[in-house]
């Protein structure tokens, strides 16, 4: 069961077995307690927001905009089956997810012009569904807001704060189709190279 919902949500707290996802520039979404986000968003990709369409999608992995930070250029490389860690992944599997990283990351610093990126593979403890994020380090916030990137001294925290979508929904757009536009004329990418 999905329900959209208002950005502002039901009145009150979901129903017991219940719990909402929230999604970048959209509704919020009302889905049974034990709902894998991941799952939800490759099964109902036609009820997402738009800003939120794949960049890149071989039928097995997605690389799209963070669903939920509105970072421009936050890219999250995911797969479409339900696996929880890359150590429950086949390796042509975990072969291709590193090919697929490696050009994403290459269209951040040719595209972009990103000279930094930190990468985050997030195993959750309920409901797991691979994921690696790809957080741009954009320089001129870094500096203006004194953020520091290391991750045993960081206030990352406080950096994904800086954006919104209403400043930030032109350059989120054209980042993705910055990115998009890159791995689209890379052959190794392309159909038939899947491992």
């Amino acid at each position: 069961m999905s329900e959209p919902m208002s950005k502002a949500g039901p009145a009150g707290p979901p129903p017991p077995g219940y719990r909402m996802l929230d999604f970048l520039g959209g509704a919020s979404h009302l889905v049974e307690e034990t709902t894998c986000r991941g799952c939800y968003m490759n099964s109902s990709e036609q009820r997402l927001p738009d800003i939120l369409t794949p960049v890149f999608d071989d039928g097995m992995i997605t690389v799209r905009q963070d669903a939920e930070w509105t970072v421009p250029g936050f890219m999250v490389v995911g797969v479409r089956p339900h696996i929880g860690a890359l150590d429950e992944m086949g390796l042509p599997l975990v072969e291709r997810i590193g090919r697929v990283t490696h050009f994403v990351r290459r269209a951040m610093r040719s595209c972009l012009g990103l000279s930094a990126v930190q990468m985050y593979q997030e195993e959750k403890l309920d409901r797991p569904h691979f994921h690696l994020w790809m957080l741009p380090l954009w320089p001129d916030v870094m500096a203006a807001h004194n953020i520091n990137p290391r991750i045993y001294e960081s206030n990352i925290a406080r950096y994904l704060r800086l954006f919104s979508l209403d400043s930030h929904e032109p350059a989120i757009r054209h980042c993705a189709e910055q990115v998009r536009d890159y791995l689209a004329a890379i052959p190794e990418l392309q159909a038939g190279t899947v491992l």
